[in-house]
Order: C-alpha cells, then sequence, then structure tokens
C-alpha cells in the first residue's frame, strides 16, 4: 500500500518546476484579465446544470459505434481528460510528462489518441501490450464494451491485488463544511466514499471503514498570503488519494470541527467500476491546482464524468466550481442522488449537548474539563447521580477537543481524563442519552443553499449624480445574503466587481474591484469562545474635494486591511459582530500617496427562518494617518428580499466621511444568483 492509500509506489519522476516568473505573469493576467471576462459571466444562464436523461450508460453497451463518432463519445472525452473543454497548456504538460497519452498529440486529439490507444492495446510485442492495457484499464473496459479489443485484459499483478483490497463498494459524495480557519478550506470540501457492500454480519457496511477518494494539493508549507497568492495562479499541483474514511474524519470533523453532509450516489456497477479504474489510471500524475477552477470539485466531478456518460456542465465565468457546485450539480439530477445524512462534529455534539443544560450546569462543566473543580468536590453532590453522569461525560469530551486542539497539554489531559473517567465509572445510573443533535430538519443542506455567483443590475444616487450599476460577484457568500447553507458568521468574496454609468455626464468607471475579502466571526456558544479574522484586499472608489470648484471626484484607491474580532447569537437568526483592523491605502489624490491606521468594525445581521428576507447594518470608525491624518466613518444599511429561489431585490444606503468628504449613497438592485 502506497504512502497516500493503497496505490502501488509511483515511479520516480522529476516534476513540472514552477518558474517565478511565470507565476507572476500567472497573476498579473489574472487581475488584468478579470473584467471582461466578469462580463462574459453576465451573459451565462447556470453554472451547473445537468441533463437528468438516463444516466446509465446504455449508449456504450448497444451497436458499437464508428471510430469518429466514439472518439466524440462523453465516456472517451472524460477518460481523455477533455470533455468539458480543451485542456489548457499546464495541464496538457502535466499529462503529457506522466506519459498518459499514447500519442504526440493526444492531448488535442482525443481521435488520434483513440487510433493509437487501439494500436497499443493490440500490440504484436504481447508483453507491451499487457503492460499498457494494465496500464489503462478504464480505456480497455470502454473499448471492450464497443467490441474493438477483446474484453481479456490479461494478468494485471499490481492492478488485481489493487482492486481485490477495495473490493466491491457504493459511492456517497462527501461534503465537509467550510473551515474558515484555513485558506484551503474556506469553500469546503469534496470527496467520495467507497463503501463496501455487505461487509457485516447484519447485511450493513461500516462506513468508518470505507475507502475515501480524495483530490488535494500539497502545499508545500506555505500558508497566509502565500498559500492564497500561489493557489490562485496553479502554484500547487493537485493528486488523487485513498484512505479510509476514518482517518479523513479525523482531520475533518475531530480535528477541525467541520460537520460532513454525505450524499448517496446510485451509479450502475459497470459504471463505477469505469471510473474506479480510471483512478488507478490517474495514479501517477499530478495536475496544476487552481483554488476556483482546477480544484477538487471540478476533478470529482471529471471523474464522474467517466461514470456517468451524459453529465453535463455549464458555466459562467470564471469557470469557477467550488465543492458545494459538485452537490448541486448531482442534485439536479434527480432520483440518482439520495437523502444527506448530516455527520455532525464532535464540537457541534457537544455545543448542542451544552446549550440544553443550565447557565451553571455548564459553568461546572468548564470548571472540570480545567480542573478548576474536582470530581469529589461537596458541590456536586446536590446533584442526583444522572445528572452528575453527564456532567462528568461532557467535562470529557471537552477536555478532549481541548487536548486535539492543542489547548490543554498531554499531561494535564491525562490526569483530568482519567479522573472523570473513574469518577463516571461510579455512577451505576444510566446516563440518558441525548437526542440527535442534528439533523437535516434543523440544518438547510449546502446543496439547497443559494447561488454561489451572482449578477446584479442596480440603479441609484452618490452625492447628487444619478447611476446604474453592473455588480459581477463569481463567488460566493455575504451577510445580506441568505445564510442557509453556509458557514455561519463567514463572509467571502471573490473577484468581486462593479461597474458604474452615469448617465449625465456619459462616465462609465470601474467602482469597486475586490481580489478578495474574507470575514470570519464564528458567533460565541459555550464552550466554544472563536477568535474571528478579516481580510480585504482590492480597489475602492473615494470620493475626493475638487480643488479649482469645490465639486466632488472620484478616484480609485488601493485598500488592504485586515484585524480580528468575535461575534455573538443572542436569538436565532441574529448575528451581532465587531473587529478590531488596521487599513492600508493608497492612491494619487492622498496627499503622500498612502494612509494607514486603526479601524473598529460593529454591525448586525438579521435573517428571517427561511432566509427571504435580510437585513445588514454595519458601522465603520477610525483614523487614517499620514502626511495627513483623516477621520473615516461609515454608516451602512442593507436589507434583501427573496422573490424566488434565484431572484431578490436588494436595497441599500450608506454615507461615508473620510478625507474631509462627506456624501450619501443609496442604490437598489435586481439580484439573479447562479
Amino acid at each position: 500500500m502506497g504512502i497516500l492509500g493503497p496505490f502501488p509506489a509511483a515511479r520516480a519522476r522529476n516534476p513540472r518546476s514552477a518558474l517565478f516568473g511565470l507565476q507572476c505573469r500567472r497573476l498579473c493576467g489574472l487581475l488584468i484579465a478579470a473584467i471582461p471576462f466578469v462580463l462574459l459571466f453576465a451573459a451565462a444562464e447556470g453554472r451547473a446544470k445537468a441533463v437528468s436523461a438516463d444516466l446509465a450508460s446504455e449508449a456504450i453497451r448497444d451497436a458499437p459505434l464508428a471510430l469518429s463518432e466514439l472518439a466524440r463519445h462523453p465516456i472517451w472525452l472524460a477518460l481523455t481528460h477533455q470533455a468539458r473543454r480543451s485542456l489548457a497548456g499546464d495541464s496538457r504538460r502535466a499529462l503529457n510528462e506522466a506519459r498518459f497519452f499514447f500519442h504526440p498529440e493526444g492531448a488535442r486529439r482525443p481521435d488520434l489518441e483513440l487510433d493509437a490507444t487501439l494500436t497499443a492495446f493490440e500490440l504484436a510485442d504481447t508483453q507491451l501490450a499487457l503492460a499498457n492495457r494494465c496500464r489503462f484499464p478504464a480505456r480497455h473496459l470502454f473499448l471492450a464494451e464497443q467490441g474493438l479489443v477483446s474484453p481479456e485484459r490479461g494478468v494485471c499483478k499490481e492492478l488485481d491485488a489493487w482492486r481485490k483490497t477495495i473490493g466491491d463498494f457504493q459511492l456517497t459524495l462527501i461534503f465537509p463544511e467550510a473551515f474558515l480557519g484555513n485558506p484551503a478550506s474556506m469553500f469546503g470540501h469534496t470527496l467520495l466514499r467507497l463503501d463496501p457492500i455487505a461487509t457485516r454480519t447484519d447485511g450493513k457496511a461500516d462506513s468508518l471503514l470505507s475507502w475515501a477518494l480524495d483530490y488535494s494539493a500539497s502545499a508545500e508549507g506555505d500558508v497566509g498570503a502565500i498559500y492564497m497568492i500561489r493557489g490562485l495562479i496553479g502554484g500547487y499541483r493537485g493528486k488523487f488519494s485513498l484512505a479510509r474514511y476514518y482517518e479523513r474524519i479525523k482531520v475533518y470533523s475531530d480535528w477541525q470541527d467541520r460537520d460532513i453532509w454525505e450524499y448517496p450516489l446510485d451509479m450502475a456497477r459497470e459504471d463505477r467500476e469505469r471510473m474506479l479504474l480510471h483512478v488507478w489510471e490517474l495514479r501517477e500524475v499530478t495536475l496544476p491546482y487552481y483554488f476556483f477552477t482546477q480544484n477538487c470539485s471540478e476533478k470529482i466531478l471529471e471523474l464522474l464524468e467517466v461514470g456517468w456518460s451524459r453529465l453535463e456542465r455549464a458555466g459562467g465565468f470564471p469557470p469557477a466550481i467550488t465543492p458545494v457546485d459538485t452537490l448541486r450539480a448531482m442534485a439536479a439530477l434527480g432520483d440518482i442522488v439520495g437523502k444527506p445524512v448530516l455527520r455532525p462534529s464532535p464540537a457541534t455534539r457537544l455545543q448542542n449537548a451544552m446549550s440544553r443544560l443550565s447557565s451553571d450546569g455548564a459553568d461546572r462543566v468548564e470548571a472540570l474539563a480545567e480542573g478548576r473543580l474536582a470530581v469529589d468536590n461537596p458541590t456536586l453532590a446536590d446533584l442526583d447521580d444522572p445528572s452528575r453522569g453527564k456532567l462528568f461525560e461532557l467535562a470529557y469530551d471537552l477536555l478532549r477537543h481541548r487536548y486535539l486542539s492543542g489547548k490543554a497539554t498531554e499531561a494535564d489531559s491525562r490526569g483530568r481524563s482519567r479522573a472523570l473517567l473513574l469518577a463516571r465509572s461510579r455512577i451505576k445510573t444510566e446516563v440518558e442519552a441525548d437526542p440527535a443533535p442534528l439533523s437535516t430538519r434543523d440544518r438547510i443542506p449546502p446543496d439547497r443553499g443559494h447561488g454561489t455567483a451572482r449578477v446584479e443590475l442596480a440603479g441609484g444616487v452618490q452625492d447628487r449624480d444619478g447611476f446604474i450599476e453592473l455588480h459581477l460577484q463569481p463567488a460566493y457568500h455575504t451577510r445580506i445574503d441568505a445564510p442557509g447553507g453556509f458557514a455561519e458568521g463567514g463572509e467571502i468574496k471573490a473577484l468581486d466587481t462593479t461597474i458604474r454609468v452615469f448617465p449625465k455626464n456619459g462616465r462609465i468607471r470601474l467602482h469597486e474591484f475586490v481580489l478578495l475579502d474574507v470575514s470570519t466571526a464564528s458567533p460565541w456558544r459555550r464552550p466554544f469562545r472563536p477568535l474571528g479574522w478579516r481580510f480585504d484586499l482590492g480597489l475602492r472608489t473615494r470620493l475626493f474635494s475638487r480643488r479649482n470648484d469645490n465639486g466632488l471626484e472620484p478616484e480609485p484607491v488601493f485598500r488592504v486591511q485586515g484585524g480580528v474580532g468575535a461575534a455573538v447569537a443572542p436569538l436565532p437568526g441574529l448575528h451581532l459582530y465587531g473587529f478590531g483592523e488596521l487599513a492600508l491605502e493608497a492612491a494619487s489624490k492622498i496627499e503622500g500617496n498612502s494612509v494607514a491606521g486603526p479601524v473598529a468594525r460593529f454591525g448586525l445581521a438579521y435573517s428571517t427562518p427561511k432566509g427571504r428576507f435580510t437585513f445588514h447594518a454595519e458601522a465603520i470608525a477610525g483614523v487614517l494617518a499620514g502626511r495627513r491624518t483623516s477621520p473615516w466613518l461609515e454608516l451602512r444599511l442593507e436589507q434583501r428580499v427573496g422573490l424566488t429561489e434565484k431572484w431578490s431585490i436588494r436595497f441599500g444606503g450608506r454615507y461615508e466621511h473620510a478625507y474631509d468628504v462627506g456624501h450619501f449613497e443609496g442604490r437598489m438592485g435586481l439580484i439573479r444568483y447562479f
């Protein structure tokens, strides 16, 4: 078994070196090309449409197709990674380096690759022909179904042993929710679980022992801004790996406190087999990894296309596929996707159990876990056995969570854990089990949340000038959106672009271009008090005084801003937050060209239970110091009314005073989610 799963060790090879200059040019190209591309996005009607026709692969098992038709067959295109679009240059080079194609032009010409594959499988040199069939068993299976090659592949020792290890299986699509503490996981994640069929005596499979098929990038130790930038420009390589599902649960659920959604998939056995054999074909392949395009979600969809021959997808700009889009592409297929099952993390279970305790009971649990209250303290004697037993159990769970998250030392954890377990064992009364902490009735599954991209057409007044606005947001979620299906307290905007037209004087301006705006403010709920953080990078328009006529003149300002904060949720649907931040702004109209200073941000967000009505209010106050010090005050009010699943109306007003200029702005817009 290989390091990353039950793959035999891959042959050593030299991976492509990503030159620094090339990555810088990609970054520049991304910024320059963003505006025309987002205009293309406005014309797109959908991002993840799927054809819900018969998805069984009967076409492959019917009468053989002509070679010219077969080269355009969806499964052949999926097997050669050309089903959705032509291969990008860096992906093409990576596949060629891995000797993934038989023909030199196979990455561009699926017809030539088909002819070369048929030749390679039927060579006069039988050993070489067998090696080729063992290297590409999914291609062999597909061509054998067409009657173009012998169905007998031959003995492939490594492949056969690997396949026997996995056994017969069903498929489940897995979605660990967003983990805003890590830039790589801000949008969630998708992977496939290969569930063994009837491995227990009761005829049921144990999902913890299932295989988890994952596509992820190696960060090479990078963190923070470097990780974000390299991820945006394809500076990492991604690869499929297999591991036991319980190992993935340790990472996502136990260590990162992420709830996991599990979606059973109804794929025919022969289609599952073809898909799995294609994973074998990719075992030595590493591909460029981009956060918004060539990511885990895109690669899982590409893999599923090998099984489902008529899984078709369409997308606008950018061709961004976030993990939740994989769920929606699958859910749109209808009855082939089963009802989602929620697997709450230990933190969610603990938080839910603590919420049912009195304030005094919650205090005692925390005191027991922290060692401030001994298990034999007389103050616990007034409790009945079931109540004391429950406190000991919750205190143990809390202590274990703090140990796994690095907030308790091993020495402290060992002694306290032993004392809590011994105290619990002395209570012979059975403690009543908690009801299921969460269910799909309590939470909106991620596939049922709003679309992750939107186009908004708005009109309004800035100071005394009327404007028409086109707002394009390729990703992902804001506080004014319906919160269902997204991380509580989280906000992510990427490549957020606003263009304004002022009819009075015929001006067209780029009002905003936000490369990335991330905010996480998970509310404090006992026993957890998470620290939130915020990072904002992009261009904003400020109004400056004109010296000649005392009028106002717009000017783009580069801003980078970040800080830390916290949030609370005193009532259902109500979210209060605050941040302390540092801001840096630069523009030619600013005296000295740049200013910096501290900023305080406070706000509230409210949503009705089903998210049809949302309200957001925010106040910002700070001081921007440079050659000249300027106070900054901003007040913002927004309201959204949902019309349908994909359409909303947004109203808003804003007052801002900065650089000795104060002005009011009001707007109303129609939003279309994708």
